[in-house]
């Protein structure tokens, strides 16, 4: 593979903060809008509406539902907290950090960010401040917008009827790649959960500010007790109705993937015996713990009874299936911009990254028992008839030849691993399938794990000033690891090919028993490694001292893949 030729870049970040002041005893006339009338805890329902909030077909995303008020349409990806009519909610802008990192966690966490930022950017008490929404930036300038804002150049900018301008090497809200099509900077939005002031007689005064994505929201709210997501409507139709008595829940949007597929309906899937008397799905907890639920824990739930996953993406809520996010066959996700590339005649569908090219560090790891794929047992006592159902994935009686097996070191040692996984309420085998399978994936998706730290914001081929497309990476988007084998490209690539090639007497020659050598060697070249990863968690540091990024990534995936095709 050719070595691109280094190019110039500037990264560049800023974050953004939506601050609602506290009140204090405000006068008369001046005070905030009241709260609802009924208290969460006699939630019954649609008779007893808590927000007049409205779910709405998004205009601009096929398949997306949007939460909101009637009157006032919310922009794609706008929260309801850029301003107050008492005067208390302010944004403050162009705002650079210090330092500042990106946490996405997975599909079961909360994405996180820390920043830390001069004090004289922000001088600010935080004893006066009753929350603060935070929006964080990070993108690229090019060497000739970097040179002319440090000359002190400007860009015109607009935030609802709010015009702005900020210099031109600060990084803007969206731009257009050689492509032409518009991208977004915005890497993260969600609510600081502790804003910190330090002063030191030593160092120049900082805040430190540790946020939580928009799950944060979710996590918050307890859940009512006899307010429950419909058993009749289709999954998301159902949870953005049921976000609809929030008020602080405006602005979200739920969208059910892939699209094209019907979601499920609760009650087609379910039994009767799932359900408290028409209060929906019984919370995991049960008993009175249910009052203690937050409404974060009780989506979880509902989505897990018919093997899905919700997770929250910037201001979407997205329900799905972990088969279709992880299989290997799926297609990108619809909103992910990039598109392919082709290197010297060479096209290739995934981001690429290359051991001696783009990376600075990589490591590889295989769990042999926590995270091993195992064979699962789902069981589910079925009142009804008065028996446990079972399901096994994969089925040993049609699928035999796919069992995992679990084999110790020796002879007579191989056994079938089998985790067993107890569910309740569901009378239907085939939303036990789907739950089996994606159990199935959950857990052996972990098997081989690789992490690789790059300082380029750009995946191997693109040019980092103009399409940083790594920034734009999402938990679930595959990626492609490959080695460079030419003569500069170090040990690693001149190991694997000697081992492809003549690996047993290589191993010979360093010492090794002939009989180890050549079993190695057929190991090696028969195990058909995977190329192909999907992000599970990734980590980006901006530090402004030194105007660089390190992105970390760790991908995960079997070493050889099996049962691809998902359960209707």
């Amino acid at each position: 593979m050719p070595n691109p030729e280094p190019n110039t870049f500037w990264p560049s970040a800023k974050v953004r903060l939506r601050v609602r002041f506290d009140e204090f005893a405000p006068p008369k006339g001046n005070r905030p809008p009241a709260p609802p009338k009924n208290p969460t805890t006699v939630l019954k329902g649609t008779t007893s509406l808590r927000a007049p909030l409205v779910v709405t077909n998004d205009p601009l995303v096929a398949g997306r539902l949007r939460v909101g008020p009637p009157d006032l349409p919310l922009a794609p990806g706008v929260m309801n907290q850029t301003g107050s009519s008492d005067g208390r909610t302010w944004t403050l802008l162009g705002i650079i950090p210090k330092r500042m990192t990106w946490n996405q966690n997975g599909i079961r966490t909360a994405d996180t960010l820390s920043a830390t930022i001069k004090f004289i950017d922000c001088p600010v008490d935080p004893r006066t401040i009753r929350s603060v929404a935070i929006e964080a930036f990070l993108g690229t300038v090019t060497s000739d917008e970097h040179a002319r804002g440090v000359g002190g150049e400007t860009r015109a900018g607009s935030i609802g009827t709010t015009n702005f301008s900020e210099p031109l090497n600060v990084v803007p809200d969206s731009y257009r790649d050689p492509a032409g099509q518009s991208r977004t900077n915005l890497r993260f939005q969600g609510w600081v959960d502790k804003w910190t002031v330090d002063w030191d007689d030593e160092e120049e005064p900082v805040i430190s500010l540790e946020c939580r994505d928009n799950t944060q929201l979710l996590i918050d709210v307890e859940v009512p007790p006899a307010l429950v997501v419909s058993a009749t409507k289709p999954i998301d139709r159902a949870i953005a109705d049921y976000l609809s008595n929030f008020p602080g829940f405006s602005g979200l949007d739920v969208e059910y993937r892939p699209h094209g597929v019907a979601p499920p309906v609760l009650g087609q899937a379910l039994a009767g015996t799932a359900f408290q008397p028409k209060l929906g799905p019984a919370p995991a907890r049960g008993g009175g713990a249910v009052s203690k639920l937050s409404v974060w824990d009780y989506l979880t739930d509902v989505c897990g009874a018919v093997g899905h996953n919700i997770r929250v993406e910037g201001t979407v809520l997205v329900i799905e299936q972990v088969q279709t996010l992880l299989s290997n066959k799926s297609a990108k996700r619809a909103d992910d911009p990039f598109d392919g590339r082709t290197v010297d005649g060479v096209p290739f569908q995934y981001r690429r990254f290359v051991l001696g090219r783009n990376l600075q560090k990589l490591q590889v790891a295989r769990a042999y028992s926590k995270h091993a794929p195992t064979n699962v047992e789902i069981r589910c006592f079925s009142a009804r008839r008065k028996k446990t159902l079972v399901v096994r994935f994969p089925d040993p009686s049609s699928q035999a030849d796919l069992l995992q097996t679990r084999s110790l070191p020796g002879d007579f040692s191989t056994d079938q691993k089998w985790l067993v996984w107890k569910v309740r309420g569901i009378e239907d085998l085939g939303v036990l399938k789907v739950i089996a399978q994606n159990v199935y994936q959950q857990v052996g998706r972990n098997e081989f794990s690789i992490d690789l730290t790059t300082r380029n914001i750009a995946s191997f081929g693109g040019e980092n000033s103009l399409d940083p497309d790594v920034l734009d990476m999402l938990v679930g988007d595959t990626f492609e690891l490959l080695v460079a084998r030419d003569d500069d490209a170090g040990v690693v690539g001149d190991t694997e090919d000697a081992l492809l090639s003549k690996g047993q007497s290589m191993m010979e020659a360093l010492g090794f028993d002939p009989g180890f050598a050549a079993a190695y060697a057929r190991a090696y070249v028969n195990e058909g490694f995977q190329t192909l990863f999907r992000v599970r968690q990734m980590t980006t540091e901006w530090d402004g001292d030194e105007q660089g990024v390190t992105i970390s990534i760790r991908g995960s995936n079997y070493v050889e893949v099996r049962c691809q095709k998902p359960f209707n």
